[in-house]
């Protein structure tokens, strides 16, 4: 669970049980309560709590588990008691857990069977059948199956988000960490030290076993450092041109092999079992090897060693030419500070023009560009744009292969071009709007997918990019691609606080939402000289309701109201749930007679649709008490109609209550 936030799962596993009316449950693959059951059924929770039920319980969630971790879909099981729950699988990336829920039976003969079998095996007594402890005790198959797909589906969303969002941060973090460090080398330093310092952070950051770096002499990988458990024994080892090394010098990318006769061939003995082996270029040559021993390394953790090897090769250049080292030292310092401008940034647009501004200005370009995919589409879209007019640009869409941006997204390979008319791969001409016919285009990646592309071109001193230009924006474009997931992950988050404009027992919009639509509507009005009406609605007696019959009592009775109350009005009016036992009502384009017959309609139905279920409650039905005030001959702001709304549903309660009052009516 490192990797998931197990606070935003807890909030959905109450949201989601307070909207289903389902308890759930969460579990490791291996049977372990990850998040115990919310909104449990009082009959099943003291069935499960029963000296008899316990073990039978704890077993029938421990035998599905197993079984559901190999299906694909929602598994519904049978319990001793005779009760139905749901079993649903949910794998994020190599983690697995299984969601269960429900407590239900699904036919009354299973009730009934249940009632004459085993009611008192379970040390239940009678008064446990009665309403509210049966409320969704009841439920249908296909409802049953239906929901909990809903149910995995959501789960599975927010957990993969959850999942990518924290993985980011974590590859952030690491390479925040292995940049500070490098940043830290002094020009004085020579290459031993900088082994000093990548042996360190690697045993550190990753828990590896065993490390060692070999340094290349013709074809010859000789050792330079070794650390961890094996120190002594690799020090002796030289690795050849052979086996699996071979395949990285001809492609210059990580290999990996625990084949117990490729590691003999190398020349290892008995004590390691795999290695993990990461090319270190420092220009186009290949100088050295950093190796890993017997240590599990996730796909994500391979990728940043690979780009931290990719630094460090570049770092060796630097020892090896004094006259860039200090420049270069200037330029990672630049990658702490980029990153740290970038990871605070949650606005999408600001984030873009950023991203673009450290580009230009960390190669010297005089123009740059970012684009990125449009809706997961194959089309690219300009996003942020220097020393080009973006206006010029808005509507401009690339496909997939299209021109240069178009080939590097496809292909997801970066591209760096001296010379434009002289590229056999490029073959264009040099557009007068350019000074030079340099550039380069990086694609913005996370894994194998490709989210976009950043070019710059014409450098501030009239020179070609370099190969050191290029080894900068690759490196730069991982931040990029973090930031830039880091920011559609917080949009969704965003997305998902929007459920919280909604009351979660009565379904109905809450009061927040209602403020926020009353002030829109209030100012649409005001601008189009429009009217509209707001109507105030209070249950009559609502405390003595409470106090006589209990609260959940009375919150069946505001969810039936709501229901009511919603089936009465028109697509464009808005229902919001005001406070206790208050509702609100805003009807657009509506005049002081039309929002009468509105509120009479609800209150009518009201009257009349609510069976009588209660036994202490002094009255035979339950009504409302409806105030109506219309903008803008009852009040021009916010205070004075809603002000005026509430007198006229007091001026209806000291009437006799059960009745609509207009406001300003005699």
């Amino acid at each position: 669970m490192e990797l998931f936030d197990i606070d935003i799962i807890s909030s959905l596993q109450i949201h989601m049980s307070a909207l289903t009316g389902f308890y759930l449950s969460l579990y490791g693959e291996k049977g372990n309560l990850i998040l115990p059951p919310v909104k449990e059924n009082k009959l099943l929770s003291t069935i499960r709590t029963s000296s008899r039920g316990r073990d039978e319980y704890n077993e029938f969630v421990k035998k599905n588990i197993e079984i559901s971790m190999f299906r694909n879909d929602v598994s519904l099981f049978k319990d001793p008691a005779g009760m139905y729950h749901f079993f649903a699988p949910l794998r994020i990336d190599k983690s697995a857990f299984v969601m269960t829920g429900g407590g239900v039976f699904l036919s009354t003969e299973d009730f009934e069977s249940f009632c004459k079998k085993d009611f008192q095996n379970y040390g239940l007594y009678p008064q446990i059948l009665q309403f509210p402890v049966m409320e969704n005790i009841m439920r249908k198959r296909e409802e049953v199956l239906d929901q909990a797909r809903y149910l995995r589906s959501i789960f599975n969303l927010v957990l993969r988000d959850n999942y990518k969002s924290n993985l980011n941060e974590k590859r952030y973090r690491l390479m925040k960490t292995i940049l500070s460090l490098i940043s830290d080398i002094k020009i004085e330093k020579q290459e031993e030290e900088v082994y000093d310092v990548l042996t360190d952070a690697m045993l550190f950051l990753f828990n590896a076993d065993s490390l060692a770096i070999m340094h290349r002499e013709k074809n010859l990988f000789i050792p330079e450092k070794t650390a961890g458990r094996l120190r002594d024994n690799l020090q002796n080892v030289s690795l050849g041109i052979t086996g699996i090394v071979s395949e990285l010098v001809e492609k210059q990318k990580p290999v990996y092999s625990d084949n117990v006769l490729d590691i003999l061939r190398l020349g290892f003995s008995d004590d390691v079992t795999s290695v993990y082996i990461f090319p270190i270029v420092s220009g186009d040559e290949l100088s050295a090897l950093f190796c890993i021993f017997n240590t599990g390394i996730p796909r994500e953790d391979a990728f940043i060693i690979n780009e931290i090897c990719r630094i460090t090769g570049f770092i060796f250049r630097l020892i090896d030419l004094q006259s860039i080292y200090n420049k270069c030292i200037e330029e990672i310092d630049f990658f702490s500070t980029a990153a740290e401008r970038l990871n605070p940034i949650r606005e999408t647009e600001m984030l873009y023009e950023t991203i673009l501004d450290t580009s230009v200005h960390l190669v010297g370009a005089e123009k740059g560009s970012l684009m990125l995919s449009e809706d997961n589409t194959a089309y690219l879209t300009i996003k942020a744009a220097r020393g080009i007019n973006k206006r010029l640009l808005g509507d401009i869409r690339i496909k997939s292969g299209e021109g240069v941006a178009g080939w590097v997204f496809r292909e997801g390979i970066p591209l760096r071009v001296e010379d434009i008319e002289k590229n056999d791969r490029v073959l264009s001409r040099k557009r007068p709007k350019y000074r030079t016919g340099s550039f380069i285009s990086i694609p913005l990646k996370i894994g194998e997918k490709t989210m976009g592309v950043l070019n710059v071109s014409d450098k501030l001193t009239g020179e070609v990019f370099s190969e050191e230009d290029m080894v900068l924006m690759k490196s730069f474009a991982s931040y990029v691609s973090i930031a830039l997931e880091r920011a559609t992950y917080y949009s969704l988050v965003g997305h998902l606080r929007e459920l919280s404009i909604t009351d979660s027992l009565t379904g109905l919009f809450n009061r927040r939402y209602f403020e926020e639509r009353f002030f829109e509507e209030l100012h649409r009005s005001e601008r189009h000289n429009l009217t509209f009406s707001l109507a105030m609605m209070d249950i009559d007696d609502f405390k003595v309701f409470n106090d006589s019959e209990g609260h959940l009592a009375g919150d069946e009775i505001l969810k039936t109201i709501a229901n009511i109350a919603k089936d009465c009005l028109r697509v464009s009016d808005v229902l919001a749930r005001f406070g206790g036992e208050e509702f609100a009502v805003i009807m657009p384009q509506t005049d002081k007679d039309e929002a009468f017959l509105v509120a009479e309609r609800i209150r009518k139905s009201i009257k009349e649709q609510i069976p009588k279920f209660w036994s202490s409650f002094p009255k035979d039905t339950l009504t409302v008490t409806i105030g109506i005030v219309t903008y803008p001959f009852d009040g021009k702001d916010r205070k004075e109609l809603i002000r005026n709304s509430d007198k006229a549903l007091y001026r209806g309660k000291m009437e006799g209550k059960d009745k609509t009052v207009l406001w300003g009516s005699q």
